[in-house]
């Protein structure tokens, strides 16, 4: 295969792998509310700021981003954005892990952890 060929496959690769990883958040997003129903907007017992939501919102724009920037990008910059977007995500869910009760939470944040270690690897080979 060309390389230009291989390295535009490689770039609709990762765009889709970014979908995924966006698809398992709002999979255990949308099961959280099922399950939870307001409750799910508790932290600590407090109702969910304006702050906090427009967190979890900028952290949710991050693979949406990201599947745009690996189809646009100039491939240096996609590939240490790539790397360090998915590093980032991985510690934030990691270190948010232990807030998650439920078995789905654990194994679609578990499903992401290792979606984001793909996602670094697959693109650190790129």
């Amino acid at each position: 295969m060309p390389a230009a060929v291989y390295m535009e496959a490689r770039r609709v690769q990762l765009a889709v792998c970014w979908v995924a990883l966006l698809l398992i958040y709002l999979l255990g997003d949308v099961l959280r509310l099922y399950e939870k129903g307001q409750e799910a907007a508790v932290i600590d017992g407090k109702p969910m700021g304006q702050l906090q939501l427009l967190m979890a919102a900028l952290l949710m724009l991050i693979p949406i981003l990201m599947a745009l920037g690996m189809v646009f990008l100039p491939q240096g910059v996609a590939r240490w954005t790539g790397i360090i977007c998915s590093l980032v995500l991985f510690i934030v869910n990691v270190f948010g892990v232990a807030g998650y009760s439920g078995l789905f939470d654990r194994v679609l944040i578990a499903l992401s952890l290792l979606l984001n270690l793909f996602i670094v690897v697959w693109t650190w080979l790129w």
